[in-house]
């Protein structure tokens, strides 16, 4: 009866980590009732599966459950990997250069956005609620984004970083940093003159980086009229190269289309969905051929889920029957990933958005041909951007699940593993793509995007809730929001961090080169080195009392 009475109370004032003082066979219950377990799992229970059905009182069987999550949290980084390099970068280009954006506009503005959506998902989802979380979740996102992500762009591929960009981008992530911790500190509470600017920062930073370029525009346009000479036709090749983003487009000829509308139909589909390299499976090792053999059943899954227009490969790789099925598969995964727990009619929301898009596949089968490119397919770049976002947004999910479950596993302290393996499993998809971008010759854009990233996570998880809570929720100051001792601590590295940066900039005339890499990832392994000391109590966070 104590007991019970016991895990009643854990229920309604602890968190999940709480389980690990129960009696054993009262944790399965605890994990199956609690709210916060069940919120932080997505689609899969890992701490049901580890509660309920491995008998964790043995070290053997919960060494081996920890280490199938490790595994399964290593292979979805992988298809991660794959999801970003193959899917998300291809379509950010198209989308960037039908937009006719340069590297930094596009890292600012869809490269960020898109790397940002599961934040903005989360936060949508919970109605923009004000979390506890909230300013710890968005420093240590800072700080990973700007020292961590932004050294290994470096170090992938050195760069030659505009001055007036730079400057710009860090100013706004200086100003956001310092602004927060500013407001956040006021011991009368977070006021609606406080929490709306902070709302506006990012808004003002995409409005400034868009003007800049028309600016950059206008100002290409002007030296193209005049006289040339020579010192102005290099100051013209020099501006151009800023306004471009560099993407080669094959051209589509479409007065070759004859015969049938279906020739090589399943010929041509079956090419697009199984591209084996044979040549290279037959030459390889054992350990080449067994990572083929895992990978492509993966590679084949996603080509069928996401729909990719290459402007660089012949046709923009256009293929009828898969077009056809992505239009009505990835719609329905969308919803499904969205709306998984919501009916209409009795019927699950997906179940529905399969039957509305069956006759628009059967629609598009009707209309088009296997050997001509069709005009609208280059708008699917923008269903393959929402297809492979949502994709992400769910392998993210299923990360940070498996981490919090490991992390709960391990007895580690909620602000220990909010500062670590959710931040990590949040921003892996930035990572990926960041690392990506720049190995395609786009460091730029990527670079761009570790400066307002972390402005838009700030956005979405802290100042956008604020400005609600304080402006539409309550009619006084916000006093929920508090710093914590680990998110001051993170706040302060983040503000140092963005001393190095600049130190880095100006002592190597703005040539990112790999020693400015390796500063900037050296620095935030520091970071972990010292919250790890904070979580061993060998030494204090900053703001706490010896």
């Amino acid at each position: 009866m104590v007991i019970d009475v016991w895990t009643r109370s854990l229920q309604h004032h602890d968190a999940c980590n709480k389980v690990n003082h129960l009696p054993e066979p009262q944790r399965c219950r605890f994990v199956r009732d609690t709210a916060d377990c069940r919120d932080n799992m997505y689609l899969i229970n890992y701490l049901t599966w580890h509660y309920c059905h491995v008998d964790s009182r043995n070290m053997f069987n919960a060494f081996w459950s920890m280490l199938a999550m490790t595994v399964f949290a290593s292979y979805i980084f992988w298809m991660m990997q794959i999801s970003v390099g193959a899917y998300f970068c291809p379509t950010l280009k198209v989308l960037a250069d039908t937009f006719r954006m340069n590297e930094n506009v596009a890292g600012v503005t869809l490269l960020t956005i898109a790397n940002g959506s599961s934040d903005l998902f989360t936060a949508v989802a919970g109605m923009l609620v004000f979390s506890k979380w909230g300013f710890l979740v968005s420093m240590t996102q800072s700080l990973f984004q700007h020292t961590f992500v932004a050294g290994m762009v470096i170090l992938t591929r050195p760069f030659y970083v505009e001055p007036c960009y730079f400057l710009r981008d860090f100013g706004f992530l200086f100003l956001n940093t310092a602004f927060m911790d500013f407001i956040h500190k006021r011991e009368s509470g977070i006021t609606k003159l406080g929490a709306i600017p902070g709302a506006l920062i990012y808004l003002v930073h995409v409005f400034v980086a868009v003007i800049d370029q028309r600016l950059l525009t206008a100002r290409v346009h002007h030296l193209q009229k005049i006289e040339d000479s020579e010192q102005q036709a290099e100051q013209l090749e020099e501006l151009k190269r800023q306004t471009e983003l560099g993407v080669h487009r094959e051209r589509i000829d479409r007065s070759a289309s004859r015969g049938s509308a279906n020739r090589h139909l399943f010929q041509q589909f079956w090419e697009s969905l199984f591209r084996f390299d044979k040549d290279k499976f037959r030459r390889g090792s054992f350990g080449v051929r067994f990572y083929l053999l895992v990978k492509e059943p993966m590679e084949m899954l996603l080509r069928l889920l996401v729909p990719v227009v290459d402007v660089e490969r012949p046709n923009h790789g256009w293929s009828k029957l898969l077009c056809c099925l992505q239009f009505i598969i990835a719609p329905t995964y969308i919803f499904f990933i969205l709306l998984k727990d919501v009916s209409l009619l009795g019927t699950a929301a997906y179940i529905m958005t399969f039957y509305i898009m069956l006759p628009l596949g059967c629609l598009i089968f009707w209309r088009t041909r296997t050997d001509t490119t069709p005009k609208f397919f280059r708008f699917t770049a923008i269903l393959g951007l929402i297809a492979v976002i949502f994709l992400i947004f769910f392998l993210t999910s299923e990360v940070m699940a498996m981490f919090f479950t490991i992390g709960t596993i391990w007895h580690l302290s909620q602000s220990f593993v909010m500062a670590t393996a959710i931040c990590w499993a949040i921003n892996a998809g930035d990572l990926v793509a960041s690392i990506t971008l720049a190995r395609q010759g786009f460091p730029r854009m990527a670079y761009a995007a570790t400066f307002s990233s972390p402005v838009f996570g700030t956005f979405v998880n802290l100042a956008l809730p604020l400005a609600l809570e304080t402006t539409v929720r309550s009619v006084g100051n916000a006093f929920t929001a508090e710093e914590g001792s680990y998110g001051e601590t993170a706040c302060i590295f983040v503000e140092v961090g963005l001393v190095f940066t600049l130190m880095s900039a100006l002592t190597t005339n703005f040539q990112m080169r790999r020693a400015c890499g390796m500063l900037l990832v050296a620095y935030y392994l520091f970071f972990l080195a010292y919250l790890l000391l904070l979580e061993t109590d060998v030494i204090h966070a900053y703001g706490v009392d010896d």
